[in-house]
């Protein structure tokens, strides 16, 4: 039987969340090529939860990069 949560448990959680900030490409965590960041808002407190890497075409093409490497490898047909 699964437990019943209050709305402070729930707020608790929340507070203990660890929000990603970065772009994932070629399996790995990595900020934007140009160093740039948006706000990321709470939608129901306006507040800012974090900075999120702005990706741009940079980015875009070393993730395509990375994307065709690892199929002409193939080891993702295998794993």
């Amino acid at each position: 039987m699964s437990e019943t949560l209050t709305l402070d448990d729930w707020k608790q959680r929340a507070k203990e969340l660890t929000l990603r900030s970065a772009a994932f490409i070629d399996g790995a965590p990595v900020e934007a090529a140009s160093g740039a960041t948006f706000d990321n808002f709470s939608p129901t407190t306006g507040d800012v939860l974090n900075q999120v890497a702005s990706t741009d075409t940079a980015d875009v093409d070393r993730a395509v990069t990375a994307a065709r490497s690892a199929f002409s490898r193939g080891d993702w047909a295998h794993s």
